[in-house]
Protein backbone atom coordinates (compact mmCIF):
# COMPACT_ATOMS: atom_id res chain seq x y z
CA UNK A 1 0.00 0.00 0.00
CA UNK A 2 1.26 3.43 -0.98
CA UNK A 3 -0.18 6.59 0.60
CA UNK A 4 -0.49 9.93 -1.20
CA UNK A 5 -0.94 13.02 0.99
CA UNK A 6 -2.57 15.87 -0.90
CA UNK A 7 -0.97 19.19 0.02
CA UNK A 8 -1.57 21.39 -3.01
CA UNK A 9 -4.64 23.37 -1.92
CA UNK A 10 -4.74 27.09 -1.13
CA UNK A 11 -7.27 26.98 1.72
CA UNK A 12 -9.31 29.97 0.53
CA UNK A 13 -11.95 29.45 3.22
CA UNK A 14 -9.29 30.45 5.78
CA UNK A 15 -8.51 33.74 4.04
CA UNK A 16 -6.82 36.13 4.77
CA UNK A 17 -4.29 34.07 6.76
CA UNK A 18 -4.27 31.19 4.29
CA UNK A 19 -3.31 32.09 0.73
CA UNK A 20 -1.47 30.77 -2.32
CA UNK A 21 1.95 31.46 -0.79
CA UNK A 22 1.17 30.16 2.72
CA UNK A 23 -1.76 27.71 2.54
CA UNK A 24 -3.49 26.50 5.69
CA UNK A 25 -1.69 23.14 5.79
CA UNK A 26 1.61 24.95 6.51
CA UNK A 27 0.25 27.24 9.25
CA UNK A 28 1.72 26.17 12.61
CA UNK A 29 -1.49 26.40 14.63
CA UNK A 30 -1.40 23.02 16.39
CA UNK A 31 0.72 21.71 19.25
CA UNK A 32 2.58 18.44 19.74
CA UNK A 33 3.41 16.47 22.89
CA UNK A 34 6.61 18.50 23.33
CA UNK A 35 4.75 21.81 23.43
CA UNK A 36 6.02 22.83 19.99
CA UNK A 37 3.89 24.53 17.35
CA UNK A 38 3.37 22.32 14.31
CA UNK A 39 1.37 22.48 11.11
CA UNK A 40 -1.45 20.23 9.96
CA UNK A 41 0.95 18.81 7.38
CA UNK A 42 3.48 17.87 10.05
CA UNK A 43 0.87 16.34 12.35
CA UNK A 44 -0.60 14.13 9.62
CA UNK A 45 2.81 13.14 8.26
CA UNK A 46 4.22 12.05 11.63
CA UNK A 47 1.15 9.98 12.57
CA UNK A 48 1.18 8.15 9.23
CA UNK A 49 4.97 7.69 9.22
CA UNK A 50 4.75 6.01 12.62
CA UNK A 51 1.91 3.71 11.53
CA UNK A 52 2.95 2.85 7.96
CA UNK A 53 6.60 3.87 7.58
CA UNK A 54 7.88 7.03 5.85
CA UNK A 55 9.00 4.98 2.84
CA UNK A 56 5.32 4.43 1.95
CA UNK A 57 4.34 8.10 2.17
CA UNK A 58 4.36 10.52 -0.76
CA UNK A 59 3.31 14.17 -0.62
CA UNK A 60 1.71 15.71 -3.71
CA UNK A 61 2.14 19.47 -3.63
CA UNK A 62 2.76 22.62 -5.60
CA UNK A 63 6.36 23.31 -6.62
CA UNK A 64 5.96 26.84 -5.24
CA UNK A 65 5.86 25.25 -1.77
CA UNK A 66 8.98 23.11 -2.12
CA UNK A 67 11.00 25.05 0.46
CA UNK A 68 8.19 24.89 3.04
CA UNK A 69 7.67 21.17 2.42
CA UNK A 70 11.40 20.48 2.87
CA UNK A 71 11.60 22.68 5.96
CA UNK A 72 8.61 21.03 7.64
CA UNK A 73 9.15 17.39 6.59
CA UNK A 74 12.91 17.16 6.19
CA UNK A 75 15.11 16.39 3.19
CA UNK A 76 14.20 12.70 2.97
CA UNK A 77 10.43 13.06 2.46
CA UNK A 78 9.19 11.84 -0.92
CA UNK A 79 7.62 14.77 -2.77
CA UNK A 80 5.64 14.81 -6.02
CA UNK A 81 5.29 18.29 -7.52
CA UNK A 82 2.43 19.52 -9.68
CA UNK A 83 3.42 22.07 -12.36
CA UNK A 84 0.36 24.14 -11.39
CA UNK A 85 -2.62 24.03 -9.05
CA UNK A 86 -5.60 22.38 -10.77
CA UNK A 87 -7.64 20.28 -8.28
CA UNK A 88 -7.59 16.87 -6.66
CA UNK A 89 -8.37 14.70 -9.70
CA UNK A 90 -5.39 15.79 -11.84
CA UNK A 91 -3.19 15.87 -8.70
CA UNK A 92 -4.08 12.26 -7.84
CA UNK A 93 -3.70 11.14 -11.46
CA UNK A 94 -0.22 12.66 -11.72
CA UNK A 95 0.89 11.31 -8.33
CA UNK A 96 -0.36 7.81 -9.16
CA UNK A 97 1.47 7.89 -12.49
CA UNK A 98 4.62 8.92 -10.61
CA UNK A 99 4.28 5.97 -8.19
CA UNK A 100 4.10 3.56 -11.12
CA UNK A 101 6.99 5.10 -13.04
CA UNK A 102 9.37 6.26 -10.32
CA UNK A 103 8.51 4.41 -7.07
CA UNK A 104 8.07 0.88 -8.39
CA UNK A 105 4.40 0.52 -7.47
CA UNK A 106 2.68 -2.31 -9.36
CA UNK A 107 -0.64 -1.95 -11.14
CA UNK A 108 -2.25 -4.21 -8.50
CA UNK A 109 -0.99 -2.22 -5.51
CA UNK A 110 -3.45 -0.35 -3.30
CA UNK A 111 -3.14 3.43 -3.50
CA UNK A 112 -4.67 5.51 -0.70
CA UNK A 113 -5.04 9.27 -1.07
CA UNK A 114 -5.94 11.61 1.75
CA UNK A 115 -5.81 15.31 2.62
CA UNK A 116 -3.18 16.61 5.04
CA UNK A 117 -5.48 19.15 6.70
CA UNK A 118 -7.62 16.70 8.68
CA UNK A 119 -7.82 17.05 12.46
CA UNK A 120 -8.63 13.65 13.90
CA UNK A 121 -7.59 10.97 16.37
CA UNK A 122 -4.67 8.77 15.26
CA UNK A 123 -7.10 5.79 15.32
CA UNK A 124 -8.76 7.26 12.22
CA UNK A 125 -5.76 6.21 10.15
CA UNK A 126 -6.06 2.58 11.31
CA UNK A 127 -9.00 2.44 8.87
CA UNK A 128 -6.46 2.50 6.03
CA UNK A 129 -5.65 -1.17 6.74
CA UNK A 130 -9.33 -1.99 6.21
CA UNK A 131 -9.43 0.00 2.98
CA UNK A 132 -6.43 -1.96 1.72
CA UNK A 133 -8.18 -5.24 2.54
CA UNK A 134 -11.35 -4.17 0.68
CA UNK A 135 -9.35 -3.35 -2.45
CA UNK A 136 -7.14 -6.42 -2.38
CA UNK A 137 -10.17 -8.71 -1.83
CA UNK A 138 -11.90 -7.04 -4.81
CA UNK A 139 -14.94 -6.23 -2.65
CA UNK A 140 -15.19 -2.94 -4.59
CA UNK A 141 -12.92 -1.01 -6.99
CA UNK A 142 -13.12 2.14 -4.82
CA UNK A 143 -13.24 2.37 -1.02
CA UNK A 144 -13.83 5.35 1.29
CA UNK A 145 -14.11 6.22 4.97
CA UNK A 146 -17.61 7.22 6.07
CA UNK A 147 -17.75 9.52 9.10
CA UNK A 148 -20.72 9.81 11.43
CA UNK A 149 -21.93 13.40 10.87
CA UNK A 150 -22.26 15.82 13.79
CA UNK A 151 -24.63 18.04 11.80
CA UNK A 152 -25.90 18.64 8.26
CA UNK A 153 -23.40 20.67 6.23
CA UNK A 154 -23.07 21.78 2.62
CA UNK A 155 -19.28 21.53 2.53
CA UNK A 156 -19.00 17.71 2.65
CA UNK A 157 -19.80 14.87 0.31
CA UNK A 158 -22.28 12.29 1.60
CA UNK A 159 -22.37 8.55 1.09
CA UNK A 160 -25.64 6.71 1.69
CA UNK A 161 -25.04 3.16 2.93
CA UNK A 162 -26.79 0.33 1.09
CA UNK A 163 -28.86 -2.21 2.99
CA UNK A 164 -26.93 -5.45 3.21
CA UNK A 165 -27.70 -8.85 4.67
CA UNK A 166 -24.18 -10.07 5.37
CA UNK A 167 -22.44 -9.01 8.59
CA UNK A 168 -19.33 -7.47 7.05
CA UNK A 169 -16.63 -5.26 8.63
CA UNK A 170 -17.33 -2.72 5.93
CA UNK A 171 -20.39 -1.29 4.20
CA UNK A 172 -21.46 -0.85 0.60
CA UNK A 173 -22.42 2.52 -0.83
CA UNK A 174 -25.88 2.94 -2.34
CA UNK A 175 -25.27 6.47 -3.62
CA UNK A 176 -22.88 9.39 -3.25
CA UNK A 177 -23.72 13.10 -3.35
CA UNK A 178 -20.95 15.72 -3.41
CA UNK A 179 -21.61 18.96 -1.48
CA UNK A 180 -25.42 19.09 -1.59
CA UNK A 181 -27.46 22.13 -0.59
CA UNK A 182 -28.41 22.33 3.08
CA UNK A 183 -31.95 20.97 2.54
CA UNK A 184 -30.62 17.89 0.75
CA UNK A 185 -27.86 17.49 3.36
CA UNK A 186 -30.43 17.44 6.17
CA UNK A 187 -32.47 14.85 4.29
CA UNK A 188 -29.39 12.68 3.72
CA UNK A 189 -28.37 12.84 7.39
CA UNK A 190 -31.92 11.82 8.31
CA UNK A 191 -31.54 8.80 6.03
CA UNK A 192 -28.35 7.71 7.77
CA UNK A 193 -25.84 9.12 5.27
CA UNK A 194 -22.21 9.57 6.34
CA UNK A 195 -19.72 12.31 5.60
CA UNK A 196 -17.06 11.54 3.04
CA UNK A 197 -13.73 11.80 4.85
CA UNK A 198 -11.77 12.64 1.69
CA UNK A 199 -9.85 9.35 1.83
CA UNK A 200 -9.92 7.18 -1.31
CA UNK A 201 -8.45 3.73 -1.91
CA UNK A 202 -8.13 1.93 -5.25
CA UNK A 203 -5.76 -0.27 -7.22
CA UNK A 204 -3.23 1.69 -9.21
CA UNK A 205 -4.62 0.15 -12.39
CA UNK A 206 -8.06 1.64 -11.62
CA UNK A 207 -6.79 5.15 -12.12
CA UNK A 208 -4.54 4.23 -15.04
CA UNK A 209 -7.61 2.89 -16.87
CA UNK A 210 -9.56 6.06 -16.17
CA UNK A 211 -6.77 8.36 -17.34
CA UNK A 212 -6.20 6.44 -20.57
CA UNK A 213 -9.96 6.36 -21.30
CA UNK A 214 -9.82 10.16 -21.16
CA UNK A 215 -7.12 10.04 -23.87
CA UNK A 216 -4.39 11.38 -21.61
CA UNK A 217 -0.94 9.75 -21.57
CA UNK A 218 -0.11 7.50 -18.63
CA UNK A 219 3.65 7.96 -18.86
CA UNK A 220 4.62 10.25 -15.97
CA UNK A 221 6.81 12.65 -18.03
CA UNK A 222 4.11 12.95 -20.71
CA UNK A 223 1.28 13.39 -18.20
CA UNK A 224 3.35 16.07 -16.45
CA UNK A 225 3.82 17.83 -19.80
CA UNK A 226 0.06 17.66 -20.53
CA UNK A 227 -0.98 18.63 -16.99
CA UNK A 228 -2.34 22.05 -18.00
CA UNK A 229 -4.83 20.41 -20.36
CA UNK A 230 -6.31 18.13 -17.71
CA UNK A 231 -9.74 19.14 -16.37
CA UNK A 232 -9.75 21.35 -13.29
CA UNK A 233 -12.09 19.13 -11.26
CA UNK A 234 -12.08 17.36 -7.91
CA UNK A 235 -11.66 13.60 -7.55
CA UNK A 236 -15.04 13.57 -5.79
CA UNK A 237 -16.91 14.92 -8.81
CA UNK A 238 -14.83 13.21 -11.49
CA UNK A 239 -14.50 9.72 -10.01
CA UNK A 240 -16.50 9.14 -6.83
CA UNK A 241 -19.91 10.55 -7.77
CA UNK A 242 -20.20 8.53 -11.03
CA UNK A 243 -18.81 5.29 -9.53
CA UNK A 244 -21.53 2.67 -8.93
CA UNK A 245 -19.50 0.12 -6.95
CA UNK A 246 -18.03 1.49 -3.75
CA UNK A 247 -17.41 0.25 -0.23
CA UNK A 248 -16.73 2.19 2.95
CA UNK A 249 -15.29 1.77 6.42
CA UNK A 250 -17.33 3.55 9.13
CA UNK A 251 -15.69 5.90 11.63
CA UNK A 252 -17.36 7.45 14.65
CA UNK A 253 -14.62 9.48 16.34
CA UNK A 254 -13.26 13.03 16.37
CA UNK A 255 -12.85 14.34 12.83
CA UNK A 256 -12.88 17.69 11.07
CA UNK A 257 -11.25 18.97 7.90
CA UNK A 258 -10.20 22.31 9.45
CA UNK A 259 -11.44 23.82 6.22
CA UNK A 260 -13.37 26.76 7.67
CA UNK A 261 -12.85 29.37 10.37
CA UNK A 262 -15.70 27.93 12.43
CA UNK A 263 -13.95 24.55 12.60
CA UNK A 264 -10.55 26.16 13.19
CA UNK A 265 -11.96 28.17 16.08
CA UNK A 266 -13.58 25.08 17.58
CA UNK A 267 -10.22 23.28 17.62
CA UNK A 268 -8.02 26.22 18.63
CA UNK A 269 -10.31 27.07 21.54
CA UNK A 270 -9.88 30.21 23.67
CA UNK A 271 -8.97 33.45 21.90
CA UNK A 272 -5.71 34.91 23.26
CA UNK A 273 -4.86 37.32 20.44
CA UNK A 274 -2.99 40.53 21.35
CA UNK A 275 -4.03 44.07 20.36
CA UNK A 276 -7.73 43.18 20.48
CA UNK A 277 -10.26 44.94 22.69
CA UNK A 278 -13.86 43.66 22.91
CA UNK A 279 -16.77 45.13 24.85
CA UNK A 280 -19.11 43.08 27.04
CA UNK A 281 -21.66 42.86 24.21
CA UNK A 282 -19.29 40.96 21.90
CA UNK A 283 -19.80 37.39 23.05
CA UNK A 284 -18.34 34.33 21.34
CA UNK A 285 -16.41 36.41 18.80
CA UNK A 286 -13.00 35.04 17.80
CA UNK A 287 -10.31 37.45 16.58
CA UNK A 288 -6.93 36.79 14.97
CA UNK A 289 -4.87 39.92 14.40
CA UNK A 290 -1.62 39.78 12.43
CA UNK A 291 -1.53 43.47 11.53
CA UNK A 292 0.17 44.81 14.65
CA UNK A 293 -2.43 47.57 15.05
CA UNK A 294 -5.34 47.51 17.52
CA UNK A 295 -8.73 46.05 16.63
CA UNK A 296 -11.75 47.16 18.68
CA UNK A 297 -14.91 45.03 18.65
CA UNK A 298 -18.19 46.55 19.85
CA UNK A 299 -21.52 44.76 19.84
CA UNK A 300 -20.53 41.97 17.42
CA UNK A 301 -21.21 38.47 18.74
CA UNK A 302 -20.82 34.95 17.32
CA UNK A 303 -18.38 36.13 14.66
CA UNK A 304 -14.91 35.46 13.31
CA UNK A 305 -12.61 38.40 12.59
CA UNK A 306 -9.26 37.67 10.96
CA UNK A 307 -6.87 40.46 9.97
CA UNK A 308 -3.70 39.89 7.97
CA UNK A 309 -1.59 41.49 5.24
CA UNK A 310 -3.91 40.17 2.51
CA UNK A 311 -7.06 41.70 4.00
CA UNK A 312 -9.63 41.57 6.79
CA UNK A 313 -12.43 39.03 7.20
CA UNK A 314 -15.56 39.73 9.27
CA UNK A 315 -17.97 36.82 9.20
CA UNK A 316 -20.77 35.25 11.19
CA UNK A 317 -19.46 31.96 12.59
CA UNK A 318 -22.24 30.01 10.89
CA UNK A 319 -21.34 31.06 7.33
CA UNK A 320 -17.54 30.95 7.25
CA UNK A 321 -17.75 27.97 4.87
CA UNK A 322 -19.36 30.25 2.27
CA UNK A 323 -16.58 32.83 1.86
CA UNK A 324 -14.60 31.09 -0.93
CA UNK A 325 -16.49 32.77 -3.84
CA UNK A 326 -16.00 36.14 -2.15
CA UNK A 327 -12.27 35.54 -1.78
CA UNK A 328 -12.10 34.63 -5.47
CA UNK A 329 -13.79 37.96 -6.30
CA UNK A 330 -11.15 39.79 -4.28
CA UNK A 331 -8.39 37.98 -6.15
CA UNK A 332 -9.96 38.85 -9.51
CA UNK A 333 -10.22 42.52 -8.53
CA UNK A 334 -6.55 42.55 -7.56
Amino acid sequence: MKIILLSGGAGKRLWPLSNDLLPKQFMKVLGNKFGESISMLQKTWHVLAEKFGPENLFVAGNRLHELMLREQLGPDASLIFEPSQRDTFPAIALATSYLHAEAGASLDETIVTLPVDTYTDPSFYDCLHQLDAIIQQDAAPLALIGIRPRYAAEKFGYLLPAKQKADLPFGLVQSFVEKPDITTAMKLVGQGALWNGGVFAFRLNYLKSLVTRMNFPWSYPELYAHYESMPRISFDYMVVEPEKQMAFVPYDGEWTDLGTWSEMVRILGHNTCEKVIKDEHSQDTYVINQLGIPIIIAGISHAVIAAGPDGILISDKNVTHQIKPLVERVQLQN
